[in-house]
């Protein structure tokens, strides 16, 4: 082979080798450029998984949901006789004392008698037989389980009735209304007593405070009479219902239950400072449907409620 043949091979063999290693880098520039694109997206995916929160300053109020008996000043009318009651008021009407309710025609007799109501009130055609139980309630009188009694109505709901049996009854709905509730001693901070303070609350409507009139303690709950200063009358034809008290109310920083982390120091969140996850701190005041009430941040902090994708000291951004 002449020199000049063996030039032309070698520099063929050069192309061929420089092609080969540019042909590498190449599909090693394409691998990484490959590889974080999918760290990018990667990263990405992540970060839309976490979720973040932000804390303010606001009122938790701690609330349980207790059984009701309410107890108003009510005075029945009774039938005088066996026989049939014509009204001549309607449902819910307010009437003075001395009105006319309605006509009471005895069997036997054509002549009616007029049923005049003894004092002013509003009306209802519907007693419940909880009205002469409630008259006299007394805590102090032995009747804790108040709330296991089921009252006998003697009229079916029908227009004929036997003497002594309730026609209706007058409702002073100008006198404040009453209330007996029970609650279970383990929904209290600290057990109620007599002349304590009580919120209540009826389908989150605010009854407003009411206080205790008289408290009876059992092993595992507490009974008392609440007195409120007015008569709801929205809870005019109600008896047994259910409301909210609020047993305790806590001010402070508020961020989902769910930022908390339990560590062998305490409680501590994750929180998001310019584009940084940091460890924080934090003191837990209280928990309570999902909140928690906390000390060791700033109001307006952005904290992590998905502290299971993020560490400490994590990129966020």
């Amino acid at each position: 082979m002449s020199t000049r043949q063996q030039r032309i091979q070698n520099r063929i063999r050069n192309q061929m080798m420089i092609k080969t290693l540019m042909r590498g880098f190449l599909a090693l520039t394409i691998i990484i450029g490959i590889g974080g694109l999918m760290l990018f997206l990667y990263h990405q995916t992540c970060l839309r998984l976490i979720k973040v929160d932000i804390a303010q300053y606001g009122e938790l109020q701690v609330k349980t949901t207790v059984p009701a008996i309410l107890i108003k000043k009510e005075t029945v009318v009774k039938a005088p006789a066996r026989g049939r009651f014509e009204n001549q008021v309607m449902e819910g009407e307010r009437m003075r004392s001395g009105a006319v309710a309605g006509l009471f025609y005895p069997e036997g007799e054509i002549k009616p008698v007029a049923l005049s109501v003894p004092l002013g009130g509003v009306v209802s055609f519907k007693p419940d037989g909880w009205e002469d139980v409630l008259k006299d309630f007394s805590l102090e009188n032995g009747d804790h389980n108040i709330f296991n009694y089921t009252p006998r109505q003697l009229n079916d709901g029908s227009f004929q009735y036997e003497r002594g049996e309730p026609l209706l009854k007058i409702i002073d709905n100008l006198m404040p209304m009453r209330m007996v509730v029970t609650i279970q001693l383990s929904a209290l901070s600290e057990p109620l007593a007599a002349s304590d303070l009580l919120q209540v609350m009826y389908q989150d409507r605010v009854l407003g405070d009411a206080e205790c009139e008289s408290v009876w303690s059992g092993k595992d709950r507490q009974t008392a009479i609440l007195n409120f200063d007015y008569f709801d009358g929205a809870l005019l034809d109600l008896r047994k219902i259910e409301v909210d008290c609020i047993t305790d109310t806590y001010q402070g920083l508020i961020i989902p239950e769910k930022a908390l982390v339990k560590n062998q120091n305490g409680v501590v969140v994750y929180k998001v400072d310019k584009g940084k996850v940091l460890l924080c701190d934090v003191k837990v005041l209280a928990v309570y449907n999902g909140q928690a009430v906390i000390e060791g941040l700033e109001p307006g902090d952005t904290v992590v409620t998905t502290p299971g994708l993020v560490s400490d000291g994590m990129r966020y951004w």
